[in-house]
């Protein structure tokens, strides 16, 4: 098992009695144990599709709860996370079925005729943290037998301007360490996942909370008017937006809470095409600092440290 599965694993298992995650829509939190008990079932199903190592599985849904322990359940089997945007159509799913080869797909129900052929077999699961979740396999693809992933092998892959981009485990290692040390991440930390993890951004904020044992907040669709409760009532401290997100939110925010946002780029190890401006919630060390995203497309005002890649604006 790669160290990052491994780490994975555990996580839910030091926590088993313990809320880990969050639905923000149903205001739900789960345990480890049903998230353990959810990949467990996941993988069960997987493995008896024969879907294994190597092989590639389509996933296109909203930030949901599942999503995370269907992402564990496919890695812990060695195959490979595709995940496309949940609002995807049908044309455009079509699309990447006829330019790469997928064992199996994870879908909305709107997706869902569009996914399965002639050949597929359609399987519905109960989970802790789906009511009913569609699992297609596709009987024209041979499947692989189940093995523990190495360092090495492709763990995600995703697309990046339009260019597909393929992340190995000991890649995602690299980053979500990274994450960690750059945000100072700890066990006390709350993650909101607002970016669709469809973003190497979102799926970096997400690996990097459960990696240190934090807590995770998942929110099906960014909503401006709600973010600010949300953050105050999940007592969030760490979140990862697009810039210009992030500069709408500003607008709506109290400026008397500003001084208490502290915004910093993403590690230089994430591609620059793909860096996000995240903020944590922590104490203030100076007030009124204004910083300019070096593509300026959003100007910021909080407690900002100088740090590389930022560019302290006007005023």
């Amino acid at each position: 098992m790669s160290k990052l599965t491994l780490t994975l694993t555990q996580h839910l298992q030091r926590h088993s009695t313990q809320p880990v995650l969050k639905d923000a829509a149903t205001q739900e939190w789960y345990t480890g144990g049903e998230l353990a008990a959810d990949v467990d079932q996941l993988k069960d199903q997987l493995r008896g599709l024969k879907v294994g190592h190597g092989d590639h599985v389509l996933v296109a849904l909203p930030n949901v709860p599942v999503y995370p322990v269907l992402i564990q359940a496919i890695w812990e089997l060695g195959a490979v996370v595709v995940p496309v945007a949940g609002t995807t159509t049908v044309e455009d799913l079509h699309r990447r079925m006829q330019q790469r080869v997928f064992a199996a797909y994870v879908v909305t129900p709107e997706l869902l005729n569009a996914a399965v052929t002639a050949v597929s077999t359609v399987t519905r699961l109960q989970l802790n943290t789906a009511p009913e979740l569609t699992l297609v396999r596709d009987l024209a693809v041979t499947g692989h037998v189940a093995a523990t992933p190495t360092e090495a092998d492709p763990a995600l892959r995703l697309t990046v301007a339009q260019a597909p981009v393929t992340l190995t485990y000991a890649q995602l290692q690299r980053d979500v360490a990274a994450t960690v040390a750059t945000y100072q991440l700890t066990a006390t930390d709350r993650t909101l996942l607002v970016t669709a993890l469809t973003q190497q951004e979102a799926q970096l904020a997400l690996l990097a909370t459960r990696y240190v044992g934090g807590r995770v907040v998942v929110t099906q669709q960014f909503t401006a008017s709600q973010f600010w409760p949300q953050v105050t009532d999940n007592q969030i401290t760490h979140v990862s937006l697009r810039p210009l997100r992030l500069a709408a939110l500003l607008r709506l925010a109290d400026p008397s809470g500003l001084s208490t946002l502290r915004f910093m780029p993403e590690p230089a190890s994430v591609p620059a095409w793909d860096r996000a401006l995240r903020y944590r919630v922590s104490q203030a060390d100076r007030r009124d600092s204004r910083f300019i995203n070096p593509q300026k497309k959003a100007i910021m005002r909080g407690n900002a440290p100088r740090t590389a890649g930022m560019t302290p604006g006007a005023g």
